[in-house]
């Protein structure tokens, strides 16, 4: 006992799993945490149901494996549940009813989710038991929009509209590269160590690859996997102090996205703002900004000038131009979300420039209008407006006070272009 509470003592405030093994080492429970020396003592105080509590009073020796997300260790409790099979893991839920990850044996190979007793061997591969089938179900979400996979029964004669979403890789029409997006998930979903690292440098190597070829495209859709997986595992992990200001305003702006746009970026991990300068004809500017993690990164930061794109003084039509300009740059990581400073009609024009280049539901969209500060966000339904929620949140609102610092240094870039050239011209004249 001395031995146990010692190592609840040494628990790191880190995210892992965690395993309990009773007087005769045989490991009785297993389970994850965000934070697992939170997680792990809480099972020796309070009180509890009648089943946590014989469990605790079982427990006479534990360990546990840290790793850098919560994401990896669902992954991995999945994987030592499987193997192991502990007696509290099962009699806490009947393992009928468990959700498993399914990979089926045919070719182009059906991802998803299903109950024991509707395994029938024609399986190529399986995951699981998951103990909350809701994270079973999140996994397989999030999972597809890094590696699109094919999850309907019977293969259509034509896309569907899962891949016009780019959450199916379109295997009904062609199946090329299929085999190994399905090894790129098995191996991700295995919840082995240093699997994110092996998959990251084998996506390395691979964008490399496309870029010496000078096939750009792919290099980027290549670079987007790599951003989706750094970012997964950066929004999942155990959040330093310093940095939950930003995970909240981060979740607060994905959920009025989900509710009002109708579209859930999953994880916002870079925002570009955008402005544009012109007081006169002659000198017309815009600016872009990027913030990353909440942080400003001036070594994204790009300026434009108009004068020779713009027919005038036309605000609207300089931010389609500007980000249609953007759009063309693939080394550029993209952003989860832009903010635009205007209203309606400037959040129309950027809508355009996302349309002309088929962005819709990959980049999100929001505008902040300056005098009211009012946060616009479109409704957005096959690639169409169809409508527009316009809100007025408190000045203390922290998401609000975020967007207001993107747009502002927009501005502030855009302003300092703006009289880098008035200077020139004067000198010039």
């Amino acid at each position: 006992m001395d031995d146990l509470k010692s190592k609840l003592k040494s628990l790191p405030k880190k995210p892992g799993v965690y395993i309990f093994r009773n007087s005769k080492r045989k490991i009785i429970y297993i389970g994850k945490a965000l934070v697992l020396k939170n997680r792990v003592v809480s099972y020796f105080r309070g009180k509890h149901d009648a089943k946590t509590t014989e469990l605790a009073a079982n427990i006479s020796d534990l360990e546990w494996i840290v790793v850098s997300s919560e994401f990896e260790a669902l992954l991995l409790e999945a994987r030592l549940i499987k193997q192991h099979e502990p007696k509290y893991n099962i009699v806490q839920k009947d393992s009928k009813s468990y959700l498993y990850i399914v990979i089926d044996k045919e070719f182009p190979n059906r991802i998803y989710t299903a109950r024991w007793g509707d395994l029938n061997g024609t399986h190529l591969d399986w995951f699981g038991p998951f103990p909350s089938s809701a994270d079973a179900k999140r996994i397989l979400k999030i999972v597809r929009r890094i590696f699109p996979f094919r999850s309907c029964k019977t293969l259509p004669r034509s896309p569907c509209l899962y891949a016009h979403l780019d959450l199916c890789p379109s295997v009904c029409v062609n199946s090329e590269g299929y085999e190994k997006t399905i090894s790129q998930i098995r191996t991700l979903l295995s919840g082995k160590t240093n699997t994110f690292k092996k998959i990251l440098k084998s996506l390395e190597k691979e964008m490399k690859s496309f870029a010496q070829a000078a096939e750009f495209e792919k290099a980027q859709m290549v670079k987007n996997q790599i951003n989706s997986l750094i970012s997964l595992t950066q929004n999942w992990q155990a959040v330093p102090a310093e940095k939950r200001d930003w995970v909240e305003i981060q979740n607060r702006l994905r959920q009025l996205l989900i509710k009002y746009q109708g579209y859930d970026p999953v994880v916002i991990n870079k925002i570009e703002g955008y402005d544009v300068s012109n007081l006169g004809r002659e000198i017309i500017v815009g600016s872009m900004v990027a913030f990353t993690q909440g942080e400003p990164e001036s070594s994204l930061y790009r300026k434009f000038n108009l004068k020779y794109n713009l027919t005038g003084q036309d605000d609207p039509e300089g931010i389609k131009n500007i980000i249609k300009r953007r759009l063309k740059h693939q080394e550029w990581i993209y952003p989860q979300l832009i903010l635009v400073d205007g209203g309606k009609t400037q959040i129309g024009a950027a809508f355009e420039a996302l349309k002309e280049k088929e962005m819709i539901g990959k980049i999100s969209l929001v505008g902040l209008a300056k005098q009211e500060e009012l946060i616009i966000i479109p409704r957005i339904e096959n690639e169409k407006i169809t409508d527009w929620k316009t809100l007025r949140l408190s000045k203390q609102h922290s998401e609000l006070q975020f967007l207001q610092a993107v747009r502002d240094e927009a501005h502030r870039f855009a302003q300092k272009y703006y009289k880098e050239l008035s200077l020139r011209r004067l000198k010039n004249n």
